[in-house]
């Protein structure tokens, strides 16, 4: 096998030449777990209304997984290659990549006992329909026990686009999305130019029964372990640094470092996904229609996450690969540079649904009510996104520097904000769906602004400083890390 490292043009080529040839793979990365969940929302509204709203519970578990191991985890597994490749040292390389595996498959088991140890005293104890508990619980008992399937695939392509290699995450998500597709498309029928969905699968001459509900959680774990099995090929017989050597099967040199960097980037997913579901069960409290719609609507925001790691997962190889090459102003500028078309991206975004919310809500349902409770939110909230791509944007190139304190603060301050202001309301009997999505939008600005200016003003200050008054050469000799230790 030809081996190839595929970073040593991230320390060389100008930012133009690097950035689209990384983010572009990556943006349609994200364009296909993003069309994943969009078809699997889509699926689900053709079973009903109860079964909507019941999985609007469990998507935050998704999400949160998604989070953890593709952005949290994932994203100082592949700022911890990147630094390796820069630093051209790959037998540590080798070692994340073995730490990743072991972390992914750990983390999947502890997500598996909590749900089924605490989910169905969770969801009871609120006032939730009876129907959309059942839902949610059907749904979800069948998503955790495939999470691994999740957590692996996500895992393994951060080791790979860590590398500088981000074609083969984009082939992998591209067939998570078909076979995901093919494996729903079982349960549906097509006549007289009108899909309809089946009541239930039957296996094995009928030995084996799924309903639709259920059947919709297999298809999309089905999606990741074909994902799974194509990236296995590609290490097995694709062009790449590693050896594999079996006698180093168990050298996991630095994986107490991963692990605390990727728990303290876990707490920006935790308290992100602990904010989306408080919010849903406010809103909830209002009815199941205010659930359903702010379920959908609330779809576009976290989806919007994939986009913005679309860009900063191409930065997390590129700044993680100079601060590996000790070139910290040239990192520095790049961070910059990919922010802002992160923020200019998921800005237009939001005002263009904000001022079309219908065409989001009609994607998933024809109920008027749904539409009613979905536009509240995109008017109120939507016009704030670029707040949340910058904050966000900012958080996952801070992964490639080591530098996570701050974004995990902003976080921290959101979710304060919201849920102070919320029980303020409800205290003073002023609560209404509107003030609620008030309050969510100023979090967002907040959050955003926070992160910039503490980062700014802080651990990068001395650095960016230098970027206004000196050139690039200057990084040439600069060997002092960001968070003000010698790498």
């Amino acid at each position: 096998m030809n081996k190839v490292n595929f970073s040593n043009d991230l320390i060389i080529l100008p930012f133009s030449k690097i950035f689209f040839r990384l983010a572009i793979p990556n943006l349609f990365s994200t364009l296909m777990s993003s069309a994943t969940v969009i078809f699997d929302l889509w699926y689900i509204g053709l079973i009903g209304m109860s079964e909507l709203a019941g999985v609007a519970y469990i998507f935050p578990i998704f999400m949160l997984t998604s989070m953890l191991s593709n952005g949290a985890f994932g994203g100082a597994i592949s700022g911890a290659t990147a630094r390796a490749f820069g630093s051209k040292n790959i037998f540590q390389a080798e070692c994340i990549f073995r730490s990743a595996v072991l972390i992914a498959i750990s983390f999947s088991i502890i997500m598996m006992f909590l749900f089924f140890s605490f989910a169905e005293t969770f969801f009871s104890s609120f006032i939730i329909d009876t129907d959309v508990i059942i839902s949610t619980l059907s749904y979800g008992n069948i998503l955790l026990m495939g999470i691994i399937l999740i957590w692996l695939f996500n895992i393994i392509i951060a080791v790979t686009r860590g590398s500088g290699n981000t074609l083969v995450p984009a082939i992998g998500w591209f067939i998570v999305l078909f076979s995901h597709i093919i494996m729903a498309s079982l349960n549906l029928d097509y006549n007289d130019g009108q899909l309809f969905l089946k009541e239930n699968i039957k296996l094995f001459d009928e030995k084996i029964i799924f309903s639709a509900l259920e059947w919709a959680a297999i298809s999309l774990l089905t999606g990741y372990f074909i994902g799974i099995v194509f990236v296995i090929y590609f290490y097995s017989v694709g062009k790449h640094s590693y050896s594999f050597i079996i006698k180093d099967f168990f050298k996991l040199n630095g994986i107490i470092n991963l692990f605390k960097s990727g728990m303290l980037a876990g707490c920006q997913s935790l308290m992100t996904i602990s904010l989306a579901i408080f919010c849903t069960i406010i809103i909830g409290s209002f009815g199941t229609d205010w659930a359903a719609g702010f379920g959908i609507a609330i779809r576009l925001e976290l989806l919007l996450i994939p986009i913005i790691f679309g860009i900063g997962g191409a930065l997390i190889a590129i700044v993680g690969a100079n601060v590996g090459a000790k070139k910290f102003l040239r990192a520095v500028k790049m961070t910059w540079k990919g922010t802002f078309i992160s923020v200019f991206i998921v800005g237009f975004i939001g005002l263009f649904f904000s001022i079309y919310p219908n065409l989001w809500s009609s994607l998933f349902t024809e109920s008027v009510e749904i539409h009613k409770t979905s536009k509240l939110y995109l008017q109120v909230v939507a016009p704030f996104y670029a707040f949340f791509a910058l904050g966000l944007g900012l958080y996952f190139t801070c992964q490639a520097f080591n530098t996570l304190f701050w974004p995990v603060v902003g976080t921290f301050i959101r979710l304060i904000f919201v849920i102070l202001s919320t029980f303020l309301l409800f205290n003073f009997n002023i609560d209404s769906p509107y003030l609620v999505f008030v309050a969510m939008a100023l979090g967002l600005v907040i959050y955003g602004l926070f992160i910039s200016l503490s980062l700014q003003l802080g651990p990068w200050k001395k650095y960016y400083n230098c970027l206004l008054y000196t050139s690039d050469a200057a990084d040439e000799e600069d060997s002092v890390d960001l968070g003000g230790r010698r790498i």
